[in-house]
């Protein structure tokens, strides 16, 4: 080598590594002001809201993921803690700040997080109405009051076939999100899965309640039946791996937990949790 070749390459920059992977998960609930850190994917693995709120350092871009596709990008701040007794939720504030009627999930703007379309059916569609008729007789409703909630069809994996994501409830003394504290006679709330697996549709139950048939009053020996309200926050691919996760929402009348759900060859695991309640 002549020396002046030598001369240049011990004095060029070693080359660096390329960062590793760091993508924020952010839902924000209907008619809240700021959304909700869960955590993030980054270096092969999850990280929970705690571990995932001090590397935010604010200026980060998020991007909504609407029924359409990804929203204008927004910038973030800085985690903040929930407090008491939330002090392990962090919120983080949006520029520009928006509040919608629905789950809004934001995730970073640089990933590509809907890789195939993910469409909303009319909650009219009798088929699923029917479908749902038949899972809530199974469960011991003879006449169920059937309320479609949302119908979400996707390709979750990239295979060619669709899912479906059956949202239903109905509580007499619902009010907003939450559902009253005890369910009566005919309440239910279902969140399920449906999808082909060698030929054969398969029903995953994501959650469910139904309220016994027994109205609850105060002094009854038996404990008080709590109503539980299910709801599907969001369809993303959140890690970049090419195939998208599940943001599932759980309410009572006191609070709320969201999850995010990975399929694995095990079935479906929860990868990150949040949500606030007493």
């Amino acid at each position: 080598m002549k020396p002046f070749a030598l001369l240049a390459f011990l004095s060029a920059p070693a080359a660096l590594a390329a960062p590793a992977a760091f993508h924020p998960v952010l839902v924000q609930l209907p008619g809240e002001a700021r959304p909700e850190l869960l955590g993030a994917w980054t270096a092969g693995s999850w990280l929970d809201a705690p571990r995932t709120a001090p590397r935010l350092q604010g200026g980060e871009v998020y991007r909504p993921l609407l029924p359409s596709g990804p929203g204008a990008a927004v910038k973030g701040g800085r985690a903040a803690s929930f407090g008491e007794p939330c002090e392990q939720a962090f919120e983080v504030a949006l520029t520009p700040a928006a509040s919608r009627n629905t789950f809004r999930l934001f995730t970073d703007g640089k990933l590509n997080a809907r890789p195939r379309p993910v469409r909303s059916l009319p909650n009219s569609n009798a088929v699923y109405r029917e479908i749902v008729r038949a899972e809530l007789v199974k469960r011991g409703l003879k006449n169920p009051h059937v309320n479609l909630l949302g119908l979400t069809r996707v390709d979750l994996d990239g295979n060619g076939s669709e899912e479906v994501i059956v949202e239903a409830a109905h509580f007499a003394e619902r009010s907003g999100l939450y559902p009253p504290s005890v369910g009566q006679p005919g309440d239910y709330s279902l969140l399920l899965l449906r999808e082909v697996v060698k030929g054969q549709v398969v029903t995953t139950v994501l959650g469910e309640h139904v309220a016994p048939q027994k109205p609850w009053t105060p002094g009854d020996a038996e404990p008080m039946p709590m109503a539980l309200l299910y709801r599907l926050a969001g369809v993303a691919d959140l890690n970049g791996d090419g195939r998208m996760e599940l943001v599932t929402f759980g309410a009572y009348y006191e609070g709320y937990g969201l999850g995010v759900l990975e399929w694995t060859p095990g079935g479906w695991k929860t990868r990150l949790e949040g949500g606030c309640g007493v």
